[in-house]
């Protein structure tokens, strides 16, 4: 009889211990590795940033940026 085999549950230290350029999702515990960004991500991305920071600043607040991640529970 064959032994199952026991999958690995990842965690956001996981996706954190990623080399620099490797990217990847973390769905119910498993890692889902991700394509790097093409140029009109990141142009939607930088309009969007760049909308929301004018809104802070015409608003009297402060933007942070630190590295982040999304995280979400599922039930």
């Amino acid at each position: 009889m064959k032994a199952l085999r026991k999958e690995k549950i990842y965690t956001i230290d996981d996706i954190y211990a990623l080399p620099d350029g490797k990217r990847a999702e973390l769905i119910d515990g498993q890692m889902h590795r991700m394509a790097p960004p093409g140029r009109t991500h990141l142009k939607i991305l930088f309009s969007f940033s760049r909308t929301i920071a004018d809104y802070i600043d015409s608003n009297g607040g402060r933007m942070q940026s630190k590295h982040c991640a999304i995280c979400s529970i599922s039930q």
